[in-house]
């Protein structure tokens, strides 16, 4: 599969974006259920101000949300694969300290980017030809004492895990073994473009073993259906993110 191939698939799959009128903010909650909840949650614990860039910044949310907060952002750059995406960024984001442009994280260097304090990525990775090359790239980018947060599937997760065990193909992004989407459509590229799956143990050893990264930070949080109730799954994906969270780590440079 070629870059161009994904890119136009992302391009046909969010050309409204380019329309939106607005980026709504993201509640702020200590037992956060979704990857977006996590981000906003997890990011000002470790952020000690400077300069943000965003990679895959999809609709601007986590932008906005984190923009507007008492985090000490001097400056925020952000972008996406999709040119739509990127229109309707310039046209929602209003604060003098973004930058939107177009960007491939398959194709980072520092020379065009610059350095920063924090990376961002989320629900990225996993969409990368070459997560390994990209992420070695990437890794220039922070400046030292710096670190990167990434948000990816963990297909070590408990119910992944039971999938496997009855012989069923543990999907990330669609159902029935990767070939249909949630709203039940065919889907144009297997499991909506993920390429690659990591465990916490996986993404670990790659960033700091062949990209240069010192050190990680495993953070954990729920989603999907909760039996016990969103605290408790909350305490679990903490106690124990490799069995019971979604896969989100700090990298540090």
């Amino acid at each position: 599969m070629s870059t161009k191939t994904l890119k136009e698939f992302y391009e046909s799959k969010y050309a409204h974006e380019s329309e939106a009128n607005s980026i709504e903010n993201i509640p702020i909650t200590n037992t956060p259920t979704s990857r977006f909840e996590a981000v906003v949650k997890f990011l000002p614990d470790y952020f000690e101000g400077g300069s943000v860039l965003e990679i895959g910044a999809g609709s601007g949310n986590v932008a906005k949300t984190l923009l507007s907060s008492e985090m000490k952002i001097s400056s925020y750059t952000l972008g996406d694969l999709s040119l739509a995406r990127v229109q309707g960024l310039q046209k929602n984001l209003d604060d003098n300290r973004v930058k939107v442009m177009a960007i491939d994280a398959a194709n980072m260097t520092e020379e065009q980017y610059g350095k920063y304090d924090a990376v961002i990525m989320i629900a990225l990775i996993e969409h990368l030809i070459d997560p390994l090359g990209a992420m070695q790239e990437i890794r220039k980018l922070i400046k030292p004492g710096g670190f990167i947060y990434i948000d990816t599937p963990n297909i070590a997760k408990y119910t992944r895990r039971l999938k496997l065990l009855l012989g069923k193909f543990p999907s990330t992004s669609s159902q029935n073994e990767g070939l249909t989407t949630y709203s039940g459509e065919p889907a144009d590229l297997h499991d909506e473009g993920h390429l690659h799956y990591f465990t916490y143990r996986s993404l670990s050893l790659m960033l700091t073993e062949r990209c240069n990264f010192s050190r990680v930070v495993k953070l954990g949080y729920p989603v999907g259906n909760m039996p016990l109730g969103k605290h408790v799954h909350n305490r679990l994906a903490r106690m124990w993110p490799e069995l019971f969270s979604e896969l989100a780590i700090i990298a540090y440079a």
